[in-house]
């Protein structure tokens, strides 16, 4: 990890024991919230999809009675693979929120306080007439005593 933070597991049980021990306390307690909780649903989308597609399969090759045919079991096993792939969904779904939840957090709470800091900062030299050094003085060109010089 490049930004400081101790690993994250990659097992779901430790992802949710570390998402459960999270305080909110400061900014970065919402940034390992939401990262987190994208590997949450990152880790749940990848395993709820595989076994759908697994389930799928071996309901597919499924030999019921001499009325069920083989095309008829890849149909119904397709159905109830189909509910699998819409949880996975959902779990992505889930992981995908907690990257939004971030990303406004820091349009709504971040970036205005960053703003206001900016513009006060911009507005104290301007508020402050007299002496300043390092300046051009507005009615010349270049150094000091070298404003009636020719070029």
């Amino acid at each position: 990890m490049s930004d400081g933070d101790e690993a994250i597991g990659t097992n779901l049980a430790q992802l949710v024991k570390q998402l459960d021990a999270i305080e909110f306390r400061t900014d970065r307690d919402l940034y390992k919230y939401a990262r987190i909780l994208r590997q949450i649903g990152f880790e749940l989308y990848m395993r709820i999809g595989m076994d759908a597609d697994m389930i799928t399969e071996i309901l597919s090759q499924y030999k019921g009675k001499w009325w069920t045919f083989g095309a008829q079991s890849k149909i119904r096993a397709k159905l109830v693979g189909g509910h699998l792939k819409a949880g996975s969904t959902a779990a992505k779904v889930l992981g995908l929120s907690g990257v939004k939840m971030y990303a406004s957090f820091v349009k709504h709470f971040i970036k205005p306080e960053q703003e206001a800091e900016a513009e006060a900062r911009k507005g104290k030299g301007k508020s402050k007439p007299g002496f300043s050094i390092g300046d051009k003085p507005s009615d010349s060109a270049g150094k000091p005593g070298e404003a009636g010089r020719a070029a």
